[in-house]
């Protein structure tokens, strides 16, 4: 949910051409970028993991079995 919600208000005020942003550089790459980036980052490692997670429980419940004489 966070990941959408970033993707909307990145999006969004991309398309409206940046006017709700200070055009000052530092502003626009330390704040509006910068720290609202975080919040992209931190879920997007996180879906990645879990992925990574959920693939690996995967592999190890498709390995075939040996049956035990």
């Amino acid at each position: 949910g966070q990941l959408y919600g970033d993707v909307l208000y990145f999006a969004t005020e991309a398309r409206a051409g940046w006017t709700h942003s200070d055009p000052r550089p530092l502003y626009f790459w330390g704040y509006f970028v910068g720290l609202n980036g975080v919040w992209v980052l931190v879920p997007a490692l996180l879906l990645a993991d879990s992925c990574r997670n959920l693939a690996a429980a995967q592999r190890a419940v498709d390995r075939p079995r040996h049956k035990d004489h």
